[in-house]
């Protein structure tokens, strides 16, 4: 692998003792149960980089983290006491990388962040927008280490999109999506300026000019929808805020009515397959009762047939031939006795057959009315998806699209009066007004200048990944360009599964961000760490098969074969999983006897501690 990479995680004590964590270039998974210190892998790395959160307790005794990364060229190793006012100490092995002492500021000698970005190609004083007005600011690692390192903390949350920051808000979103241009596809806002020449404004007006009578087109028709919508709530004697209150109610009601038929399907599809292994057990005993009948009757034909012979033998007795000499020989008729004996005989088996008769007649019985309760169960199933499908599902999808445009439709007064605003002040300055008013005009939209296919390409990931890990509604999936996120048939990862997907969706996300890196980006990082990714994901709608499971962690095997993948992830939800061959797997058994406790030697659990 010819790209950065994780080589090594370690913690030390001031007495020697130290903690080591050895990873390989593919797919690395650490599992173990919680509160073994999994999650403080991550805060060591954070921490060595210059990060702010402390990876360990005072009670643990670790005091000093490091991080060795690989390179094309040798190995670098950042190390950091967790001291108060500490720097961070560096070796190098790699001739493009100085070993010493970096500080975390920025204007020091030799600052951290210049050596981070550094490993990933990107120069000093390379710069992004942090505005619409053009302001620039210097490009950080810390702006873009999110999508590099996702701890447990963040991995689950609904909003913003994953590949924001925490705390990322639409006033700071331009820097946040600056810092992703540069990391995505090589991105150089050195050169770009608000200036223009007197060609370049007057191509700029006439752009802006198309750009604003486009907006008003689509506004004068979503004014159109707002006011059928008023004209529909004053309709029913309401506000347009009530009407919209109304249909929230509408649509909960329609989710519980979901759910109410999900839950009685559950219960109809275990009564048939019960029903189904009934039927199959009384199948095998109705043949096997079949079979013993047919015995008996057989049976009672050859004893039957034997009596026959014996009573002819004593009405009309004759000498019986030698075969051999043709002398005759005397035989002494059949017996009372014996023939008593093959009437008991047959007197017997006919009652056993008799018996095997009315059990196969009860078994008869029990299948088919067995049979009809199945039939009955399985047109109750059939008539519930019927109303699911037919009925509520286009109802409330019907609704969600209604409290979608109303929702939207609310916004669009104030907009007409900014963009009336600005087309006052277009047309002002095209009538020779105040020319220095145009700057004002031109604003820096980060969301344009990604890559033509970059949307297209994140959709078509997003799909196929989710296609691999065995998601229902992986063709419904999209990225949105506004909410930078992924959409599942229109609406947000935590609306239609529940927020216990999100992790997951929040893992696809970063995995198709990085696929998109490893084929364009000449500062693909080389290496992913998520903490966690199946975090939650049993708490949806639905209760996710196994394969989902297997299939991400499939996918998590075949983009490892183009970058370092790290997944950290308990044991209980990994039950069942079969790692490919060439995964790196770290186990912690939380055991003090059976293998490796945990992340740091001699510190345990402190709830089995008190004990």
């Amino acid at each position: 692998m010819g790209k950065l990479w994780i080589r090594q995680v370690k913690a030390t004590r001031d007495d020697g003792t130290t903690s080591t964590i050895d990873l390989a270039p593919g797919l690395n998974c650490i599992v173990g149960p919680s509160n073994t210190g999994k999650s403080r892998i991550v805060k060591t790395i954070a921490y060595a980089c210059g990060g702010d959160g402390l990876p360990f307790t005072d009670k643990t005794g670790y005091t000093t983290a490091f991080v060795t990364f690989a390179t094309p060229r040798g190995e670098v190793t950042l190390s950091r006491s967790t001291k108060p006012g500490s720097s961070v100490i560096v070796e190098s092995t790699d001739p493009a990388i100085d070993s010493g002492t970096y500080t975390l500021s920025n204007t020091g000698k030799k600052p951290l962040n210049d050596l981070l970005i550094g490993l990933l190609g990107i120069g000093p004083g390379r710069k992004v927008i942090a505005n619409e007005a053009f302001r620039k600011v210097r490009f950080s690692w810390k702006a873009i280490q999110h999508v590099l390192l996702v701890p447990e903390s963040e991995i689950g949350r609904p909003k913003p999109s994953i590949l924001l920051p925490h705390s990322s808000k639409s006033q700071s979103q331009t820097q946040d999506l600056s810092a992703l241009l540069v990391l995505a596809q090589g991105e150089n806002f050195d050169d770009a300026t608000s200036r223009e020449s007197d060609s370049e404004k007057r191509a700029r007006r006439k752009a802006i000019e198309r750009y604003i009578y486009q907006q008003l087109d689509i506004i004068h028709t979503r004014l159109a929808e707002l006011e059928q919508a008023e004209a529909q709530a004053a309709a029913e004697g309401t506000t347009i805020e009530a009407y919209l209150k109304n249909l929230q109610t509408q649509l909960e009601q329609l989710q519980q009515q979901r759910q109410d038929i999900l839950a009685k399907d559950t219960t109809l599809i275990a009564a048939i397959s019960d029903q189904t292994k009934s039927l199959e057990i009384l199948q095998v005993a109705s043949e096997q009762r079949r079979t013993l009948i047919t015995q008996y009757d057989a049976d009672l034909a050859r004893l039957d047939l034997q009596l026959q012979g014996m009573l002819h033998d004593r009405e009309h007795p004759h000498p019986d031939t030698c075969q051999f000499c043709h002398s005759s020989i005397d035989a002494a008729p059949p017996t009372d006795g014996e023939i008593a004996a093959f009437e008991n005989e047959i007197t017997r088996i006919r009652h056993l057959r008799h018996d095997a008769a009315n059990d196969l007649d009860q078994l008869g019985n029990r299948i088919t009315t067995l049979t009809e309760e199945q039939l009955r169960n399985k047109a109750a199933h059939n008539q519930l998806m019927t109303q699911l499908n037919r009925d509520l599902n286009p109802a409330t999808r019907s609704i969600k699209e209604q409290i979608k445009s109303l929702a939207a439709a609310q916004n669009i007064k104030a907009e007409q009066e900014q963009l009336t605003k600005l087309v006052r002040r277009f047309e002002h300055t095209l009538d020779g007004g105040d020319e220095t008013d145009t700057t004002g005009l031109e604003k820096f939209k980060p969301r344009e200048h990604f890559d033509g296919d970059f949307y297209y390409s994140m959709t078509r990931s997003i799909q196929r990944i989710l296609a691999e890990a065995n998601f229902p509604g992986a063709h419904a999936a999209a990225f949105d360009r506004q909410v930078f996120d992924v959409e599942i048939a229109g609406y947000a990862k935590a609306d239609e599964q529940g927020k216990g997907y999100c992790a997951f969706f929040n893992t696809i996300v970063a995995l198709a961000f990085h696929a998109f890196m490893n084929r364009r980006s000449p500062h693909a990082p080389g290496f992913l760490l998520i903490d966690t990714p199946l975090h939650g994901f049993d708490e949806g709608h639905h209760s996710p098969d196994a394969s989902m499971r297997a299939g991400l962690f499939d996918y998590f095997a075949q983009q490892a074969k183009d970058q370092q993948i790290i997944i950290l992830e308990n044991t209980d939800r990994t039950v069942g999983l079969e790692y490919s061959p060439d995964t790196t797997l770290i186990e912690f058994s939380k055991s003090k006897t059976q293998g490796r406790y945990g992340y740091l030697l001699d510190v345990y659990d402190v709830a089995e501690e008190e004990q």
